[in-house]
């Protein structure tokens, strides 16, 4: 495993088929919740690892790829016992998106089940991040770290095929340190968007860490010391929103383990998102990366808040 400054994603590598409607379709990319919030990481944090499972379909050229781009992917366990996770990503011209396991994949919960344990990876990484995936998976990464110091943020995956009932669950988010939830999820789960009640809420439930929402382009809200502060999205050209959410997330961590400031850390994770939009696909993405860019955006960003204090 890399050094205990890291930041380590634990989720899933997919392989995904994403159609735009009236405008365009990409087969076979590689995608999942726990690469695009490690290469959100990588931007501020370049020791970015992921823990995943993926079957014997899975490409070894893109894990070389991205090997070589520097993520560190010593805890990705390759298994016989299925396929890889495959994801139908389908995107209405409204914006709205659809997401469908392919049956001929592995589902989140076969994968999440396989993929290591806290046991086998060595050194502790100074943050964890719980990307989308099953919530047996959820529970099970806070059980094997819920004796650890390290900072532990979730992102969460509501679709029909997932369990989400545990999440209202008194004490499963207590060893959250920043539960960052979508607005759609909120509302498919809460019935609202408020994030005043929805912090009361998860606080009777044992919830006692920072509470993010995102809203997409309207950027995130931040509910810390007993204020609610919006934080916006970053300037950039939108071409596709897919991962975005995660990488937000993946910054986010990069940033609140550098400088323990929430509202800043929420700043990184916008950054991180901007570089995801303004291209179409992980890889590119990656490639994409420009780290005094991003320091000209996060310095925008913490101007504009300024602005509004």
């Amino acid at each position: 495993m890399t050094a205990p400054t890291s930041v380590l994603t634990i989720g899933e590598l997919t392989l995904d088929d994403v159609v735009i409607e009236d405008r365009d379709v990409d087969w076979k990319q590689a995608g999942g919740g726990a690469l695009y919030s490690a290469i959100g990481a990588s931007l501020w944090n370049t020791e970015s690892a992921i823990c995943s499972t993926v079957g014997p379909d899975y490409p070894a050229e893109l894990l070389t790829e991205l090997t070589d781009a520097g993520i560190d992917l010593t805890a990705v366990r390759r298994t016989p016992e299925c396929n890889s996770l495959g994801l139908w990503l389908l995107y209405e011209s409204s914006g709205m998106r659809h997401q469908f396991e392919k049956s001929s994949g592995g589902t989140f919960r076969q994968l999440d089940a396989l993929r290591p344990r806290s046991h086998e990876l060595g050194d502790t990484p100074a943050g964890i991040h719980l990307a989308p995936q099953s919530s047996e998976g959820h529970a099970e990464a806070l059980a094997d770290f819920a004796e650890s110091q390290t900072l532990i943020t979730l992102d969460l995956l509501v679709e029909p095929y997932i369990d989400t009932s545990r999440y209202t669950e008194a004490n499963f988010l207590g060893r959250v340190d920043a539960f960052m939830p979508s607005v759609a999820e909120v509302v498919d789960l809460w019935g609202h968007d408020d994030i005043r009640v929805l912090r009361t809420e998860l606080s009777r439930l044992g919830f006692g860490g920072t509470l993010v929402i995102k809203r997409g382009p309207l950027g995130v809200d931040v509910a810390v010391a007993g204020e609610i502060v919006r934080v916006p999205a970053a300037q950039s050209t939108v071409l596709d929103v897919t991962g975005a959410g995660d990488a937000f997330c993946g910054g986010f961590l990069a940033g609140l383990i550098a400088t323990g400031d929430p509202i800043v850390a929420a700043a990184h994770g916008v950054v991180s998102s901007s570089f995801i939009v303004e291209t179409r696909g992980a890889l590119p993405a990656l490639q994409s990366l420009d780290p005094e860019l991003a320091a000209i955006r996060l310095d925008a960003v913490l101007t504009s808040l300024k602005g509004t204090s």
